[in-house]
């Protein structure tokens, strides 16, 4: 049976799914897209993913996922070793399904309206640079509030799911570092720091993040 198959391009959110496989210990090839994160995909991407974004899992079975959080769900059922170790745990279910939907639907959501503002609302009648500079600004601003909310969920445990490292910590480090540290974020930070440092997924974060993030994560 084939591995699974990942394809991604470097910065983008198929680090989290990139990082879950490794860490999990699941067999799966990479299959990178020359291209960067600001840039279109190639056409022939959409007979994947008509929708136009990665990253996109194949099953062994053929299968095709999309939406990190569909991912993550998806492995977290099949394999025992995104729940349970020796690497990510989720002690508390109700808690992944919660936060990981939150961080993808809030985060990951104001992260790409700051990120690609023309893809949200354009209006003739208002210069263009001042819709776009309006759109990022609201935008950051509703990311750092939902990521505020998830600082004080981390208020009585570690990580997300417990007080160990899980699928949905690895995605929360992920958009807390594309969005900087930031001061009022101190457990947020000390989750993406503790992610970025993780030996076995070191050289992933590199790869992804280096050089593309005004803060480096890493210890040097």
């Amino acid at each position: 049976m084939k591995p699974y198959r990942l394809i991604n391009r470097l910065g983008s959110g198929g680090f989290v799914v990139e990082a879950a496989l490794t860490l999990a210990d699941i067999p799966f090839e990479l299959d990178l897209i020359a291209s960067d994160p600001s840039s279109p995909l190639p056409d022939q991407f959409r007979d994947l993913n008509p929708w136009g974004q990665v990253p996109v899992l194949t099953t062994p079975e053929g299968a095709v996922l999309t939406e990190c959080a569909a991912i993550l769900f998806y492995l977290a059922e099949r394999h025992r070793s995104l729940r349970y170790g020796p690497n990510l745990f989720v002690e508390d279910v109700s808690r992944f399904y919660r936060w990981t939907s939150f961080l993808a639907t809030n985060v990951y959501e104001g992260i790409l309206r700051k990120s690609y503002p023309d893809r949200y609302a354009i209006d003739p009648s208002i210069p263009q640079e001042q819709l776009r500079n309006a759109i990022r600004t609201a935008a950051r601003a509703r990311t750092h509030r939902a990521l505020h909310l998830i600082e004080n969920e981390l208020a009585d445990s570690a990580f997300l799911c417990g007080m160990r490292l899980s699928p949905a910590d690895i995605f929360l480090a992920m958009l807390s570092a594309w969005h900087n540290p930031q001061p009022d974020l101190p457990r947020c930070n000390a989750v993406t720091e503790f992610v970025a440092n993780q030996e076995q997924i070191a050289e992933i974060w590199f790869r992804n993040f280096d050089h593309r993030l005004d803060h480096r994560w890493q210890d040097e």
